[in-house]
């Protein structure tokens, strides 16, 4: 059995972090760079899952000096998010090759989980999907790829994983599982189907 492992953000889902500090900070009235340093204080916890959606909110509000309702900052935090239908069209047709299983493993948190569930409905139908905040670990940490070998019972040599940063790409590389760097489709797809034919 052979095992394709996606990232969410930038290879099979668009996001935006700009945009979405753009409506962040448009929503409290204030910098982006307010926002980014605002963030940085509890984006690690949230994205291992330390931290809840309004723990957030209410260091946001505190940092940034407004009182903010949870709808709305959840509307903002998703605005860089947008399907790739192109893309999670041809990830569900491996999933439906014989002898192929298709994953997901992303850093990600409580709110944008919400949207990918309400969003992105295909990943339901992966193998494998691993969110950061759930399982309490973040890339490139290679405990994360570990859990996955562990959960998928494959062997790393029969894994290839797919992520826009090298740095994810490389933590995985490491564990013996093959690796692509993603850019673009273009691209990463002629690379998906070379690695298949010699899988």
């Amino acid at each position: 059995m052979r095992s394709i492992l996606f990232d969410l953000g930038n290879v099979l889902v668009r996001y935006e972090h700009d945009a979405t500090i753009a409506a962040v900070a448009t929503l409290y009235g204030v910098e982006r760079a307010a926002v980014r340093d605002a963030f940085s204080l509890v984006g690690t916890d949230f994205g291992m899952g330390l931290l809840t959606a309004a723990d957030v909110l209410n260091s946001l509000n505190r940092s940034l000096g407004c009182e903010i309702e949870e709808s709305s900052f959840v509307r903002a935090f998703c605005a860089g998010l947008v399907r790739d239908d192109a893309a999670l069209a041809y990830a569900l047709s491996l999933q439906e090759r014989a002898s192929t299983q298709v994953g997901a493993i992303s850093n990600t948190n409580e709110v944008h989980v919400a949207w990918l569930d309400q969003h992105v409905p295909e990943l339901a139908d992966f193998e494998l999907v691993m969110m950061s905040n759930e399982v309490h670990i973040l890339k490139p940490d290679p405990e994360i790829f570990e859990l996955a070998l562990e959960l998928l019972d494959t062997p790393a040599e029969n894994v290839l994983y797919i992520d826009d940063l090298a740095s994810n790409v490389e933590a995985a590389q490491a564990l013996g599982i093959s690796g692509i760097v993603h850019v673009d489709w273009a691209v990463t797809l002629p690379q998906i189907e070379a690695w298949l034919a010699n899988a």
